[in-house]
């Protein structure tokens, strides 16, 4: 086999062992394993990555009936609400967050991810917020270790969201597609 020939199989080899993330998710560099404050990946507007908001989803209209209820035990809930709201997802979203759950789980002894608000049926996020689609999650981890939350932003990139955001010292915000 010629040395052309051979790189040519090799390369998509190389590429995928390259590859740091879980399928579609955007990439970040394996040489700053956290996300800094005040830092998005991909580097663009959270409704470029994820698409507009196009409705409010209420528990009485037909989108509500397309989302799913997280009843995954390696996740800690908030639930400050008291109404379960925290749980109600798209598929999607509740299938990024339990692959971040067994990354946090990896990371950390005795420390699971938490989810301080999914989806937002009161109407406490702005106007154009993926809350209110249930596509979106504001995460902490279950220690509330302030310190956690760069690397939590990584490991959320790592598992597959399609946009995150180490929004604030309180909380890293991260959301998916339709």
């Amino acid at each position: 086999m010629s040395a052309s020939n051979l790189s040519r199989r090799i390369a998509p080899l190389l590429i995928l062992c390259a590859c740091d993330s879980y399928g579609d998710a955007p990439s970040l560099s394996r040489r700053s394993p956290q996300l800094q404050p005040g830092r998005q990946v991909p580097d663009v507007s959270e409704q470029e990555a994820i698409g507009e908001v196009r409705t409010r989803i209420s528990r009485v209209s037909p989108g509500f009936r397309q989302l799913t209820r997280s009843q995954s035990p390696d996740i800690v809930f908030k639930d400050e609400e008291e109404t379960g709201a925290d749980r109600v997802m798209t598929r999607r979203l509740a299938d990024r967050l339990q692959r971040l759950a067994r990354l946090v789980d990896a990371e950390w002894n005795d420390v699971h991810l938490r989810v301080t608000e999914a989806w937002d049926e009161q109407g406490e996020h702005g106007s154009e917020s993926a809350h209110y689609e249930a596509r979106a999650a504001d995460l902490t981890t279950s220690d509330l270790d302030p310190a956690k939350l760069g690397r939590l932003g990584y490991l959320a990139v790592q598992a597959g969201f399609d946009w995150v955001y180490f929004e604030d010292r309180a909380h890293v915000h991260a959301s998916v597609r339709r």
